[in-house]
């Protein structure tokens, strides 16, 4: 495997150990059910799983208990907003710095400071709720210091990968850690809501402590992975990475299409405790922070189905197509939840959202990863992450829309944003095609 038991950082002109050219290739296996769990079979990457999982438990509960909390505090879609958009800017504005990091230093470091940083931000709003301090500016700094983790913590997270698994694994391995944010995002929304509901906030952030800590643990069972190739300042690495992504029309149009579909996508999934409490919160069948919490289960249901299918796709079926379609089946599930006439057809359009997020997530990371060299992987990654930078715009949209018209309009509209997205790669974009 690809690793790199240095633990320097590689400084401005070095050259680190081409890690991937070393790495022992392991031969991609026979059989639909052998293939889509074969990365699973490495220790590292066990370890990185089982990290990545807990991480991704404590975020999806915090998802659900600050949106609750927020909600409660306020009563406002405009503040929902703010909370929902304060990590986007810090990705923005950092996430091409991250990439640099990552690919200059040990990326295990690098995942175990984020990682503590994460402990950090879940403790000091717990500790908020039990001193009655609570308010929605700690909610609001939260959110922008968690965004400020990310930026940093996923680009080494996505791009350690394939120095572990290598390169014949690299999209197994991506779809099978998409997989395991799908299974989170099935189990852990229902687990904190049902925690808020019975037992209160300050247990629910209390239940994302453990899961932060228990993810700082796995991590330091991680090797260490620097990746290849000659350093240059911090500004010459990102202008470095912008010419080889401009040059490369593949990656332009997969870092485009993570755009298109995030602005418009996770919007009715940041809204849905204001859309149930609204939409259906008068009829005995809604049940508040239970209600979201299960149809975030169900969303995650469907995730968790889609990656399972994305982890057993060989090279050459046709995965561009795959994922142009899977942003038509966003589009149309996210329309169908504006229209949705029952609590009942609701959790329909969300699991197939959810079916449709997999392709779109884990099918995007894992071919951008697979087309771009390990020099610039980290980098990358970084830009890629840049594109969550953008989510406010369709959540403020989102939210403007709900105040002037209704909840139903912005999915609506959102949905339709999906849609001409899809239309867009599917006529236009050859290279995507092509994939």
């Amino acid at each position: 495997m690809a690793i790199d038991r240095q633990d320097a950082p590689v400084t401005s002109g070095a050259v680190a150990p081409d890690v991937s050219a070393v790495a022992p290739e392991v031969t991609v296996a026979d059989g639909y059910w052998r293939r889509t769990f074969q990365s699973l079979s490495n220790p590292h990457f066990r370890a990185l799983w089982l990290s990545m999982l807990l991480m991704m438990g404590g975020m999806n509960m915090q998802m659900v208990a600050r949106g609750l909390l927020a909600w409660d505090l306020t009563h406002s879609y405009q503040m929902m907003g703010m909370i929902s958009i304060g990590f986007a800017p810090p990705m923005l504005i950092f996430g091409m710095f991250g990439g640099v990091v990552a690919d200059r230093i040990d990326r295990k470091r690098m995942i175990q400071i984020g990682q503590l940083g994460m402990v950090a931000n879940a403790a000091v709003i717990a500790t908020a709720i039990y001193t009655d301090t609570i308010t929605i500016w700690y909610l609001f700094i939260a959110s922008i210091f968690q965004g400020t983790l990310f930026a940093f913590l996923m680009p080494a997270r996505q791009s350690i990968i394939p120095g572990i698994v290598g390169d014949n694994l690299m999209a197994n391995a991506l779809a099978l850690n998409g997989m395991g944010m799908s299974l989170m995002t099935l189990g852990a929304p229902a687990i904190g809501g049902m925690i808020y509901a019975w037992a209160g906030p300050a247990a629910a952030y209390d239940t994302i402590l453990l899961f932060n800590a228990s993810s700082l643990i796995f991590s330091a069972m991680l090797p260490s992975v620097i990746a290849a190739g000659k350093r240059r300042n911090v500004l010459g690495d990102l202008s470095d990475a912008l010419r080889y992504a401009a040059r490369n029309r593949t990656v332009i149009g997969l870092l485009l299409i993570a755009l298109g579909t995030t602005m418009f996508a996770n919007a009715a999934r940041n809204f849905l405790p204001a859309y149930v409490d609204d939409v259906f919160g008068k009829t005995i069948e809604a049940g508040g922070p239970q209600t979201v919490g299960w149809l975030l289960a169900v969303f995650g249901a469907g995730a968790f189905l889609g990656s399972l299918f994305i982890a057993g796709l060989r090279r050459g079926a046709h995965r561009g197509l795959w994922l142009i379609a899977s942003t038509f089946l966003s589009g149309v599930a996210v329309v169908g939840l504006g229209v949705a006439p029952i609590l009942a057809s609701a959790f329909v359009f969300l699991f197939f959202m959810g079916l449709a997020d997999a392709g779109r997530r884990s099918l995007n990371n894992a071919l951008l990863m697979e087309v771009v060299d390990d020099e610039y992987r980290g980098r990358i990654s970084g830009i890629w992450m840049m594109n969550f930078g953008f989510m406010p715009i369709g959540i403020v949209l989102f939210a403007q829309l709900s105040d002037i018209w209704d909840i139903r309009v912005a999915s609506v509209v959102a949905g339709t944003g999906l849609l001409v997205t899809g239309a867009w790669f599917l006529v236009v974009d050859r290279y995507i095609r092509r994939l």
